[in-house]
C-alpha cells in the first residue's frame, strides 16, 4: 500500500511540472458508500492542505463519468481554471484526477484536458496494480500469524510482530498491548526487545490504548471531523509530535470481547488512510484468535477451568444464547425423565442349542465298514441299525473253533472209553476254552450291527461315503442325542454373571426362527470362565419352557434374560459405570 501512495505521489507530481502554471492537484478515488468521503490518494503541492473546491470538481467527475473543464474563484480570490479527468478501472469510474491551473483560453483548456486524459493511462495501471496489493495483504497477515504460532513467549513473539508491521507500514514504532481488566499493559515494542514501564512514553501509549478500549472502536489521527465525532483522543493525541504524524490504534476481539490493542506512529501526516485501516483490522482479525490462544495456555489449569465454568454460565445466565439455553433446558428434562421412567435390567448373551444327553458310538473291535444307511441329520428310531462292519474274519475264525470244538468231543469220548482219568481232565479243559472263544466271537458277531440305542437325532457321524475305510478299536463313529430333548447354552460376559441367578427367566430368539420367540428358565451357571473373541465368558445352561417345532441343535441366536429392574438411567449406565468403577480401583481411587 505504501508503494502504491508513492507511486501516486510522483505521478501526481510529474502530471503538474509536464503542464505548465498549475497550482495545485490531487487525485482522489470514489467513495466505498453514499455516506463516506471521497478518498484522497496524493495531493500537490501540499500534500496536507486540501482544497474543497478539488474535491467538488472531483466528486462531479466521478459523478458524471466525463472529463470537466471549468473555471472557478479558488480560496485566494483567484480565478483558476479546474482540468478533471475520471479514471476507469475494468470501464467502471473509481475516481478522478483534478488540476487548477491559471487561467486559459478553452483551447488551451482542451490540450491540458488531453495530456490529462493521456496521462491518467498511466495512472489507471498504477491503480491496477494498487489491487494487487489485497494479496499482499493477506500475506502480512499469515505472516503476522505466523510469528504469534512460534513457540515463544507471548512477549517476543509480539515483538516481532511489530517489527513486521512497523517495516511493513511505514511506521516509526508499532506497540502491542493487551488488557488486563480495566487497564492496558503494553508487552511489545517494535525495534526495541526491553524498555523501562516507568518511561512517560509508555504510559501515554497504555491510556491511549485505554482510551481504544473504553470506546471499543478504532482511534486514527489526524482524521476528519465525521470520523471523530464522539470519540475521545486526549491521551492519543500526545503521541503526536507537535500534531505533526499519524496515531493509528487498532482493538483487538476474540469471541465478543476485547483482548489488547495494537497501536502504530508515523511520522507522516495522514498516514493512515481507509484502505490501510482496512488492511489493519484485518490482520487484528487474523492474530486475535491465537493472541488469545497463547494467553490461554500460559494459564494455570485450575484457572483455564474457572474461565470455561465462568463462560458456560455466562452462556446459561446472561441473555441471549438462546440456542445453548434451551439445549441445557432440554437436557435437564431428558435426564429427568430418565430417572423416573422404569424398565427392567437386561442382559444379552450369546446362545446355542445342544441336547440334554449326548451318546457316542464307537466301534466295538478294529474292522472295516461293511454298509451305512444312516448319517448326520438323519433322525433314527431305537435299536435301528445304524451301519454294519465286515464279520467275514470272525465267522472264518468261528469256523476254525467250532471245529476244533468237534475234535475236542472226539477225543473226550475215547478218553471216556478207555477210561483215562489224566486225558479226561486235560480235555474237560480244552473244551472249556474253545466254548469261551466261540462265545467271544458269537458276541463280536452281535456288535457288528451298530444299533441306535434310543430315538434321536445323530449330530455326528456320515460313513456313506467310506465303505470299506478300517476303523480301530474304540474309534468315534456316531454321536446321537435324543428327539426334542434339548438345553440352550449361553456365554454371559463375566461383567453381567454376577446378576445371574436360577430360576431367572429370559428369551431367545434364534437366527433360524427369528420370528419365534423361546422362553427360556436358568437352571445352572458353571463356574467355569472360558475366552472366546477377547471377553471372558461363562457357561450358563437353561431349559426351554415350551420348545417350538422346527429346533435342531447347533442353531444360534441372542438370549435377552431379565435380572431386576431399575429407572431408565440407572441401567443404560450400568455397565459403563461397573467398568469405570473397576477402572478406578485399580488406578487406586
Amino acid at each position: 500500500m505504501i508503494k502504491f501512495l508513492n507511486e501516486t505521489a510522483h505521478w501526481l507530481d510529474w502530471q503538474c511540472h509536464m503542464i505548465s502554471d498549475v497550482k495545485r492537484g490531487g487525485v482522489f478515488l470514489a467513495p466505498e458508500s453514499t455516506d463516506s468521503q471521497l478518498q484522497r490518494l496524493a495531493l500537490w503541492p501540499d500534500c496536507n492542505y486540501v482544497s474543497p473546491m478539488l474535491e467538488s470538481i472531483a466528486a462531479k467527475t466521478i459523478k458524471d463519468g466525463t472529463g470537466i473543464t471549468q473555471q472557478e474563484i479558488n480560496d485566494g480570490s483567484d480565478l483558476l481554471d479546474y482540468i478533471s479527468y475520471p479514471l476507469l478501472r475494468k470501464n467502471c469510474v473509481v475516481g478522478s484526477v483534478v488540476l487548477a491551473i491559471t487561467a486559459r483560453s478553452a483551447q488551451q483548456r482542451q490540450a491540458v484536458l488531453l495530456l490529462l486524459q493521456w496521462g491518467s493511462a498511466f495512472m489507471e495501471k498504477i491503480l491496477e496494480r494498487g489491487d494487487n496489493e489485497h494479496p499482499q495483504a493477506a500475506t502480512l497477515a499469515l505472516n503476522a500469524v505466523a510469528f504469534l504460532s512460534r513457540n515463544e513467549p507471548l512477549a517476543v513473539a509480539g515483538y516481532h510482530l511489530c517489527n513486521l508491521l512497523a517495516d511493513s507500514l511505514d511506521c516509526s514504532r508499532v506497540v502491542f498491548g493487551l488488557r488486563s481488566g480495566l487497564q492496558v499493559r503494553v508487552i511489545s515494542m517494535s525495534h526495541q526487545l526491553q524498555f523501562d514501564r516507568r518511561i512517560v512514553r509508555v504510559s501515554q501509549i497504555e491510556f491511549a490504548m485505554e482510551e481504544c478500549i473504553e470506546q471499543n472502536q478504532s482511534i486514527i489521527l489526524p482524521a476528519s471531523s465525521a470520523d471523530t465525532h464522539g470519540v475521545i483522543t486526549t491521551h492519543a493525541q500526545q503521541l503526536l509530535k507537535d500534531n505533526n504524524g499519524s496515531v493509528c490504534l487498532i482493538p483487538l476481539r476474540s469471541s465478543e470481547s476485547l483482548i489488547g490493542v495494537i497501536c502504530l506512529v508515523c511520522d507522516k501526516t495522514n498516514h493512515f488512510d481507509n484502505t490501510t485501516v482496512k488492511q489493519l483490522t484485518t490482520i487484528a482479525d487474523h492474530i486475535a484468535p491465537v493472541i488469545a490462544l497463547n494467553i490461554s495456555n500460559v494459564k494455570p489449569a485450575w484457572k483455564k477451568t474457572l474461565a470455561t465454568i465462568n463462560t458456560q454460565l455466562q452462556c446459561l445466565i446472561g441473555s441471549g444464547y438462546l440456542r445453548s439455553k434451551l439445549i441445557m433446558a432440554g437436557s435437564i428434562i431428558m435426564i429427568g425423565l430418565l430417572t423416573l421412567l422404569q424398565t427392567d435390567h437386561i442382559i444379552t448373551a450369546k446362545a446355542s442349542v445342544e441336547g440334554k444327553i449326548q451318546q457316542a458310538i464307537v466301534a466295538p473291535f478294529s474292522s472295516y465298514i461293511a454298509t451305512a444307511s444312516v448319517r448326520a441329520g438323519d433322525s433314527v428310531a431305537q435299536d435301528q441299525i445304524l451301519a454294519t462292519l465286515d464279520d467275514r474274519d470272525l465267522r472264518l475264525e468261528y469256523e476254525k473253533w467250532s471245529s476244533e470244538r468237534d475234535k475236542q468231543a472226539k477225543e473226550y469220548q475215547q478218553a471216556l472209553a478207555q477210561r483215562d482219568r489224566a486225558q479226561v481232565s486235560i480235555l474237560v479243559a480244552r473244551i472249556a476254552q474253545t466254548d469261551a472263544q466261540l462265545s467271544s466271537i458269537e458276541e463280536k458277531l452281535q456288535h457288528t450291527r451298530l444299533r441306535a440305542p434310543f430315538s434321536g437325532l445323530l449330530v455326528s457321524g456320515d460313513w456313506t461315503q467310506a465303505l470299506g475305510t478300517p476303523i480301530e478299536r474304540g474309534q468315534l463313529l456316531f454321536e446321537i442325542i435324543p428327539a426334542k430333548n434339548y438345553r440352550i447354552t449361553l456365554q454371559v460376559d463375566e461383567h453381567d454373571v454376577a446378576g445371574l441367578n436360577s430360576g431367572q427367566n429370559a428369551n431367545l430368539r434364534l437366527t433360524g426362527l427369528p420370528e419365534q420367540s423361546i422362553q427360556l428358565r436358568i437352571s445352572r451357571i458353571l463356574p467355569i470362565a472360558s475366552v472366546g473373541q477377547g471377553n471372558n465368558n461363562f457357561r450358563v445352561e437353561s431349559e426351554i419352557v415350551d420348545p417350538p417345532q422346527g429346533l435342531r441343535p447347533g442353531m444360534q441366536g441372542i438370549a435377552k434374560i431379565v435380572v431386576g429392574r431399575g429407572s431408565l438411567l440407572k441401567v443404560w449406565t450400568y455397565s459403563l459405570l461397573a467398568r469405570l468403577r473397576l477402572w478406578a480401583w485399580s488406578l487406586g481411587f
